[in-house]
C-alpha cells in the first residue's frame, strides 16, 4: 500500500477514535450532571440509576458501562464538584488560585483565595446533606476523605500565607488552619449563602475580613 494512502487511512482513524472519546466523554459528563442534580433534589438513596439513565438521556447499561455503581458515580460527582467543568486539575493548580498566589501580601492573596473557594463551595455545598444521609455507609468515606485533604491543604496555605504576612500574636499554625478550613468550607457557605441567602460576594468579603483580621498581624 502506498504511503499516502496508509496516512489517508491513519488520519481517518485518528478522527473515527478522537470524535468516538469526545462523544463518550460528553456523555459522562452529562450522566453526572443529572446524578447530581438528582442527588441534590431526592437524596443519594432515593435515587435510582434508572432514573439517572433516563434524565441523561442513555440506556442504563450506559451508566454502569461508565460508572460500576452508584458509589462510583457518587465519586465521580465529587470530584466535579471539586473540579468543575474545565481540566481535572485540584484547587492549588486552578488559574484562581495561581492568580492569589501572585499577590505579595496574605490578606490579598486571601481574599481572592476565598473568592476562588466560593466557586467550589457554591457546587459542594448543596451535596451536604448527601454526605451526611451516607456519613455511616462506605459511600460516606468519598466526604471524609476529601475534607481531611481540604484540611491538609488549609494547613499548607498557612505556611505560604505566613512566609508572606506574619501570624498574629499568639496564633499558631495550627490553629490558623484550623479557622481556614471552618470559615471557607462547603458548611459556612451553605449556613450564610444558601440557608441565610446571603449574597456570595457579601459571604466571600465576610470570611475575608475575618480571617485577614484574626490570622495576620495589621499592616
Amino acid at each position: 500500500m502506498a504511503t499516502a494512502s496508509r496516512l489517508r487511512i491513519v488520519t481517518a482513524v485518528k478522527r473515527s477514535v478522537s470524535k468516538s472519546q469526545g462523544k463518550a466523554q460528553a456523555t459522562r459528563a452529562r450522566i453526572v450532571g443529572q446524578a447530581y442534580a438528582l442527588f441534590c433534589d431526592l437524596g443519594y438513596r432515593s435515587t435510582t440509576m434508572e432514573l439517572i439513565a433516563e434524565r441523561a438521556g442513555v440506556a442504563v447499561q450506559t451508566v454502569y458501562f461508565a460508572f460500576r455503581t452508584k458509589d462510583d458515580l457518587l465519586q465521580a460527582v465529587h470530584e466535579w464538584t471539586v473540579f468543575g467543568d474545565g481540566p481535572p486539575l485540584p484547587p492549588v493548580l486552578q488559574e484562581w488560585h495561581l492568580r492569589a498566589m501572585q499577590e505579595i501580601d496574605a490578606p490579598r492573596a486571601l481574599r481572592k483565595i476565598v473568592a476562588g473557594i466560593a466557586s467550589l463551595d457554591a457546587r459542594m455545598a448543596p451535596m451536604l446533606p448527601v454526605f451526611n444521609a451516607v456519613s455511616q455507609d462506605a459511600a460516606g468515606a468519598i466526604h471524609q476523605r476529601s475534607e481531611e485533604l481540604r484540611r491538609q491543604g488549609m494547613a499548607q496555605l498557612v505556611d505560604v500565607l505566613a512566609r508572606r504576612t506574619p501570624l498574629a500574636h499568639g496564633m499558631t499554625r495550627r490553629r490558623a488552619g484550623d479557622l481556614l478550613h471552618v470559615l471557607t468550607g462547603p458548611e459556612s457557605y451553605r449556613a450564610f449563602v444558601l440557608d441565610s441567602g446571603w449574597p456570595e460576594r457579601d459571604w466571600v468579603r465576610w470570611v475575608s475580613n475575618t480571617l485577614s483580621r484574626e490570622l495576620f498581624v495589621e499592616a
